[in-house]
């Protein structure tokens, strides 16, 4: 059972991405977290539970549509209960908003709103269209604004990345989210009366435009003199995975998206560890 339940929250995207948040706040408080430090690990346990709420969720909506795309997933294939499912996600989101309540009013009603979004996304979005991937992409970089009310920011240079990164991230997410909506589109087609073949065609052609483009922001902040060598070697290795995307099949261009938007989180981090403020 624990290895089914490990499998539901998707950890190579659910860890990751509360990690991100954590590399944001560095940013966000010029290379120091000293006195935030108990606040950030309670906001990104928090956020990891919500993200995994949200995720498992996910799948207990999709579980009809991932018996055609997906049979093997833990809930088409018998692995875990449905009701197994639920209480999870519930006790995940449980734990998420109660860690919140320890970082401030702010940031624990942000993080209610959050969830509600999340809750939404995943129960009504399915026949939203254009709306379902454009909200995914705005749920995704929310997470420079919730660093902003989480901490006051300490003003750096750095900081002035924070106000560049959000738009590479909406957009880099708005074109994976298309690819994935593609790739999906077996399954999609049998509980949809929407023109997906239509669908999938202008969304195979805004996510070839939109990655590559997104991942050009990336070198702003070299350019500007906010980042140095070590973040521009991960912008050059994510520009050429975001071009490497383009004209690639749905399942492997998604791959190549993510390791992007990985190598300049990480990238972005060791910087700021070589190089400070």
């Amino acid at each position: 059972m624990t290895a089914s339940l490990l499998r539901l929250i998707r950890l190579y995207y659910s860890l990751p991405l509360a990690g991100g948040f954590i590399v944001i706040m560095m940013y966000l408080r010029g290379g120091s977290l000293a006195g935030v430090w108990g606040k950030t690990l309670i906001a990104f346990g928090s956020l990891f539970c919500i993200i995994c709420a949200a995720y498992c969720l996910n799948d207990i909506c999709d579980r009809e549509i991932d018996a055609v795309n997906k049979p093997s997933r833990v809930l088409p294939s018998g692995g875990l209960s449905i009701k197994a499912a639920l209480i999870f996600s519930g006790c995940l989101f449980a734990a998420g908003l109660g860690a919140a309540i320890f970082c401030g009013t702010d940031f624990s009603l942000a993080a209610a709103g959050l969830s509600v979004l999340l809750v939404l996304y995943d129960t009504k979005s399915k026949s939203a269209g254009i709306v379902k991937v454009l909200l995914a992409a705005g749920l995704t970089t929310s997470l420079y604004p919730l660093a902003f009310i989480l901490a006051d920011p300490v003003q750096t240079p750095r900081l002035t990345v924070l106000y560049i990164h959000p738009f590479w991230l909406f957009f880099s997410s708005l074109g994976y989210e298309m690819l994935k909506d593609v790739r999906d589109i077996e399954g999609d087609s049998k509980f949809s009366n929407a023109n997906l073949k239509s669908r999938e065609k202008n969304y195979l052609l805004a996510a070839k435009i939109i990655i590559p483009a997104a991942s050009l922001i990336t070198l702003i902040p070299y350019f500007a003199g906010l980042c140095r060598e070590v973040y521009l070697a991960s912008s050059a290795g994510a520009i050429l995975l975001a071009f490497g995307a383009v004209g690639q099949k749905p399942s492997r261009a998604i791959r190549l998206v993510y390791c992007e938007v990985f190598l300049i989180t990480a990238g972005s981090l060791a910087d700021l560890l070589t190089f400070g403020v």
